[in-house]
Parts: structure tokens; sequence; C-alpha cells
């Protein structure tokens, strides 16, 4: 009879611990579904045929600095870098507006390590290194656009590195 009852306590204490743990991967699903549906398309109002106020920026993994501004076409290569971002992407640049809401996210990956290989060199653990990069930041001129946040993206979420007015 004993031996019966812890038979089926074992069993029911397996079952419920199966359903807590669907419950919480259920809910983890959810939390990233509702991360896609905020991004704003990283190029939307944004064209090689349209002006636009472009932001020349230089950056590193500790933070970012304007170099110059100016309205112009974007070029392929500025509007081909960002895209909507993604998990994997290692920096996030926002675009804010003066009450600090989210007006469109741009997914970086990591532009700021370089994987390099040199044959002969493979027993090395040392591949790269972090380098600086120069870009442009295209902005469509009828947006409302105040500040340019600057963030690193890791397990808990966005963690912003700098913010800069641009108004």
């Amino acid at each position: 009879m004993g031996g019966k009852l812890v038979s089926i306590l074992k069993k029911t204490s397996i079952f419920v611990s199966i359903i807590i743990s669907f419950n919480i991967s259920s809910e983890e699903a959810s939390e990233k579904n509702n991360f896609s549906l905020k991004v704003i398309s990283a190029t939307d109002g944004l064209s090689v045929k349209k002006e636009a106020k472009i932001y020349s920026v230089n950056a590193n993994k500790n933070g970012m600095s304007i170099k110059s501004s100016r309205i112009d076409f974007p070029s392929v290569n500025s509007l081909r870098i960002f895209d909507t971002p993604s998990r994997s992407d290692k920096y996030v640049i926002k675009i804010l507006d003066k009450d600090l809401n989210t007006i469109r996210i741009l997914g970086l990956k990591n532009p700021f390590y370089i994987h390099v290989q040199h044959i002969d060199f493979e027993d090395r653990h040392i591949f790269g290194g972090a380098i600086d990069r120069n870009f442009d930041i295209p902005i469509p001129i009828d947006s409302d656009a105040a500040f340019i946040s600057f963030n690193e993206q890791n397990e808990f979420g966005l963690q912003e590195i700098n913010r800069i007015s641009i108004e």
C-alpha cells in the first residue's frame, strides 16, 4: 500500500513539473512575440531617391558621437547596413522623439569586432579585435526625431550605452 502511494506521488510531481515548465516556456515565447510587434521597420520612409537627415557618426563598443549632419539622399550602403533588429544583434540604435518614445529601431549586428584569419596561426585563440566604425544614420526629414540612443543587447534586453541629442 505504501509503495503505491509513493509511486502515485512521484508521477504526480513529475506531471506538475512538466505543466509548470511548459507554462514558463510559453510565457517566454509570448514575450519574444511582443518584442517583434514593437519593432518599427528600419528603412520605413527612407529611399535613395528621397532626401533625409543624415547623421555621420563615429562609434565603437563604448559609445557613439556625431561627427556631422546634413540633408542629402541616403546612399545604398547606409540603407543596407541597418536592418530590423533581431536577437542576434549585439548593438541596436534607437531613434527617439522629445518624449523619449521610440520612433525607429535599427539593428547593427556586431560591427565593432573584426574577425581575421591568417595561415599558420590556426592554433591561436584570438582571431580579431575591437575597431571603431564610421557610418551614416539616415532619418526621414518629416520625423520628429530628437535623440539617437546607442544600445547593447544582452540576455536582459537593451541597455543604453549613450544618448545624443540631435535637435
